[in-house]
């Protein structure tokens, strides 16, 4: 049994002996003049046939254009940014930051909101204040506890307890009384109090928190407590009441709305969806 030809005919042993190439009808004679076709092992790979080749076209490939170069625009709109993206991308401008109208504009150092003038002026006297009133305790404490005095041949008692403050003075005590005591106490909270106030609600404007506009009220009315003590601590009051006002001066309103923005940010939300179709689509059915 032999196997069958490139052409599907099997292979039959001739009368005479030849035997037939591949590709040739049984029967068919090999002439003279026509080359004969190559057999089976010729065509196999590697013996010595150059592989098949596929003609290539005529025209040339396309080619795809190079991008041509930017060029910087001539006008560029005011407070836009230019932005690159890198290499095989275009420069856009990005859109400037538009600050909505009441409030504050943002630092570009910081990103916070730019402090006005009112605002700095408010910290500034707060705790100006608070240091005031501090000074004047402390010296009404070395009052207290300084009864002697230097004289001419030496050192002589000379108790001025009861004049050193306000409060004091209008409630004499005797020396190493339970009632000295109380009201060196009672002193340093007042101190305490009017200087602790003025000097939360400086800070706490200074970050920018709205409530300090009555805070600065209420520190306006703690301030009184220092006309108990000594003038130089009542000086306090002025301070305090410049500071109070300049919260409430037009310039400190966007300051405060910004921050209260930043801190507080609204919520969003998109429109409700009304139509909503159930199942496959009909373009699909």
């Amino acid at each position: 049994m032999s196997w069958p030809a490139p052409t599907g005919d099997p292979i039959r042993p001739q009368r005479d002996g030849a035997q037939p190439t591949p590709g040739q009808a049984p029967g068919d004679q090999t002439s003279a003049t026509t080359p004969p076709p190559p057999t089976w092992a010729q065509v196999q790979p590697g013996a010595g046939y150059p592989p098949p080749t596929v003609p290539l076209p005529t025209q040339p490939l396309p080619t795809t254009p190079m991008p041509a170069p930017l060029t910087p625009p001539a006008e560029q709109p005011t407070g836009a940014v230019a932005t690159a993206a890198g290499p095989g991308h275009i420069d856009t401008l990005s859109a400037p930051a538009v600050t909505p109208p009441g409030l504050a504009k943002l630092s570009e150092k910081t990103g916070q909101p730019v402090r006005p003038w009112t605002i700095w002026a408010s910290a500034v006297l707060m705790f100006g204040g608070a240091i005031t009133v501090t000074v004047g305790l402390l010296l009404a404490m070395w009052v207290m506890a300084s009864p002697w005095v230097e004289v001419a041949d030496g050192w002589t008692k000379d108790d001025k307890f009861n004049e050193a403050t306000w409060l004091t003075a209008q409630f004499p005590s005797e020396p190493a009384g339970g009632w000295r005591v109380f009201f060196a106490i009672v002193c340093c909270v007042i101190a305490v109090a009017v200087a602790g106030t003025a000097a939360v609600i400086g800070y706490y404007a200074f970050a920018g928190y709205g409530w300090t506009r009555i805070g600065g009220l209420v520190a306006l009315g703690v301030s009184l407590l220092s006309l108990l003590l000594t003038p130089i601590a009542a000086v306090t009051i002025g301070f305090v009441a410049l500071g109070a006002a300049a919260l409430w001066l037009p310039a400190t309103r966007p300051f405060f709305a910004r921050w209260q923005a930043v801190r507080h940010p609204q919520t969003a939300y998109s429109q409700p969806i009304q139509n909503v179709f159930y199942g496959p689509l009909p373009r699909y059915r």
